[in-house]
């Protein structure tokens, strides 16, 4: 039997996709071993269909499978390539405001190594272009709108978990057509906390411990460490108690997406330009 996915997390990136997974990982109804592949957006796509479906191999023909790759709303590819592949796939995006998301992003490539803590994210921002581009989201949802029928396609605010976490969790649960009365574990805590680690090295050495152990099958022990909150102690010892991003001014940072944000409040019939504070 073919292990059909039947859901994918598109992203956002740094829009909670971590903190929905461990809500998804822990529900009866759901089997997602690994919660980023980037199949769709990177060159493993070369690896083919049966290399994809064996990340599922393990899961219980009965559950609803899939992962969540941030990669996969800014590729410009991969909407096209789940289309032709899973047709029938339910399709989950979470948009954040994409000002915070840029300033996440800008973090997470300090604590990644990507870049010294010095740079600034003026610099950064010139540097690499994807930290304003991937918060033009109307542009990138056309892309699956154009091919996916509205009931295959999720999208969700990231402020709104906030707001009501239980009720954000059991949209995405009724969408999937699962038991949304369920609550994880995860439901009311923090998820991938962003930090600036005192060394790079020892982030990054957990993260390839986690991705090898879920490799081969070990990913129920790596959710139980999780859970444990062992990871979140070794990160809160590594962590700088400095905040590069309390420097940089949020009102400049908005006009890059005036624009964006008014054709995705008028797709979405949502105020976000005043949600977002984009003015």
């Amino acid at each position: 039997m073919s292990n059909m996915v039947d859901f994918i997390g598109v992203g956002a990136q740094k829009s909670g996709t971590s903190w929905v997974y461990a809500c998804l990982y822990e529900h009866p109804e759901i089997c997602a071993p690994v919660k980023e592949i980037h199949f769709f957006s990177r060159p493993r796509f070369e690896k083919g269909k049966d290399w994809y479906e064996n990340h599922f191999r393990n899961c219980d023909q009965t559950k609803k499978k899939g992962e969540f790759s941030t990669s996969y709303l800014y590729s410009e590819v991969t909407a096209l390539r789940i289309q032709e592949m899973y047709p029938d796939a339910k399709l989950i995006a979470i948009l954040r405001n994409p000002g915070d998301r840029a300033l996440s992003q800008y973090r997470n490539a300090i604590k990644a190594g990507e870049i010294k803590e010095d740079i600034s994210f003026e610099l950064y921002r010139a540097q690499e272009k994807s930290v304003i581009n991937q918060g033009k989201y109307f542009e990138q949802l056309v892309r699956y709108i154009e091919l996916f029928p509205p009931e295959q396609l999720l999208v969700l605010v990231y402020e709104d978990i906030k707001k009501d976490p239980k009720a954000f969790m059991q949209n995405i649960y009724r969408f999937l057509e699962i038991d949304d009365t369920f609550e994880a574990s995860a439901l009311y805590k923090e998820v991938n906390i962003g930090r600036t680690p005192k060394s790079v090295c020892i982030g990054r050495i957990m993260h390839h411990i986690a991705e090898g152990l879920r490799s081969i099958g070990m990913d129920k022990f790596v959710h139980t460490i999780r859970k444990m909150g062992l990871p979140d102690f070794i990160h809160s010892l590594n962590t700088k108690k400095s905040n590069p991003i309390a420097v940089v001014d949020k009102s400049v940072l908005a006009q890059y997406f005036i624009e964006d944000t008014t054709k995705l409040s008028e797709l979405l019939k949502r105020d976000l330009i005043h949600e977002w504070d984009i003015v």
